[in-house]
């Protein structure tokens, strides 16, 4: 038993080693990044509160075993930029365990979601929130710290059975707080941003009109619908948005037709390019941005605006996937091929990160006085952006 013991402590060491006081950001992808959303669950209400997330081992970013000593959550950015003042005090407890349940598996049984491993490392502790100083831009640091009593290893019931690596949970049970707002950054959304790319000459347009524009929504989701926006087309218009997996290479996958490639020869403009001679006119000042793969049709209104929209693929591996669009106008005054291009837009895919929240409201002081909660409302890709230590 005891050389057991040894070698299981042996082989912790040897993975958590490089690792230990270091914080690491989970999940992973918002190092840096603002969570998307601000939630005032736990904190933003005088009741108590039992509170688990759960974040699938994907999110983690870590492998192999690591010795945790404490967590910390972010303070939201999105909604309070403003100085918030401190709340205090609250009675906590923190429990840290793997679980085999997933994101997308998690019980509203609190008890159900725990592994063999589960402990609470805060006992009814005494903790004050962190007033947070007005703040131009985000995320905000980790500053809502909560320290271990006791060191948790991470990852051990892998090393000691053989089994897969398996989920990350953490319940915090708010015992009690005082009224106040205090909100956390939180998974409930995420923002993508979206840059333009490729070439548009000024001459890609309507005699007397503005180029082409296309802009995309800010959120770009797995399994959800998504828009890209046409504006400055003319009016009624019908167009294309060509959607491809890069913006670079060769156009058709030649590498002698390298993008941006242009819709006329640069050297006389009145004929095709190269790779479009089979289109017989050319389009001058406008360029192919990206390599299509796909297309989405639409047709502008009066005001030569308009929308097209398509479906991402469901599915965690389609988090940070990027696709790159360019709009495609029918213009028959713009020049002989009849077509205006817009610039590229890069929009990736943000979310939904698996995770995954479960909580519960009560009043113990109430009359009669609210039981604690056995089970609480689940909710997928939502949870906490956090620190560990």
């Amino acid at each position: 038993m005891r050389s057991e013991f040894l070698r299981v402590l042996s082989a912790a060491g040897c993975g958590v080693a490089g690792l230990l006081g270091q914080a690491a950001t989970v999940p992973a992808t918002m190092d840096g990044v603002e969570g998307g959303g601000g939630t005032s669950i736990p904190f933003g209400s005088n009741q108590s509160c039992r509170y688990q997330v759960v974040y699938d081992v994907e999110e983690l970013p870590w492998t192999g075993p690591r010795i945790l000593t404490g967590v910390s959550l972010r303070p939201d950015q999105n909604t309070t930029t403003g100085a918030t003042p401190a709340k205090g005090y609250l009675e906590i407890s923190v429990l840290m365990s793997t679980t085999s349940r997933s994101s997308t598996t998690m019980s509203p049984t609190f008890t159900e979601n725990y592994g063999t491993d589960a402990i609470w490392v805060v006992q009814n502790q005494q903790v004050q929130l962190p007033a947070q100083p007005a703040a131009a831009t985000g995320p905000r640091p980790a500053n809502i710290h909560f320290a271990f009593s006791v060191p948790w290893a991470y990852g051990l019931t892998p090393v000691t059975s053989g089994e897969p690596e398996q989920n990350l949970l953490i319940e915090i049970w708010i015992h009690s707080q005082p009224t106040g707002a205090y909100r956390i950054d939180n998974l409930s959304g995420c923002i993508t941003p979206t840059p333009s790319f490729g070439n548009q000459d000024p001459q890609c347009a309507v005699p007397g009109g503005m180029p082409v524009v296309l802009t995309a929504d800010a959120t770009m989701l797995a399994g959800s619908s998504y828009a890209w926006h046409v504006a400055n087309a003319p009016a009624n218009a019908p167009f294309t948005v060509m959607v491809g997996a890069a913006s670079t290479g060769g156009l058709l996958g030649n590498p002698a037709w390298p993008l941006p490639y242009p819709m006329f020869d640069p050297a006389n403009p009145s004929v095709p390019s190269a790779a479009l001679a089979a289109l017989l006119w050319p389009a001058p000042g406008c360029w192919l941005n990206v390599d299509p793969l796909g297309w989405l049709s639409g047709a502008c209104d009066a005001s030569g605006s308009g929308t097209a929209t398509g479906l991402i693929p469901a599915g965690r591996a389609s988090v940070g996937v990027t696709l790159f669009a360019q709009a495609m106008v029918l213009a028959p005054t713009a020049n002989p091929l009849h077509l205006i291009t817009s610039l590229g837009r890069e929009s990736t895919v943000c979310g939904p990160l698996s995770v995954a929240r479960n909580f519960a409201f009560y009043d113990p002081a109430a009359t009669p006085p609210q039981p604690v909660p056995a089970a609480g409302t689940v909710q997928y890709g939502i949870g906490p952006v956090i620190e560990v230590q």
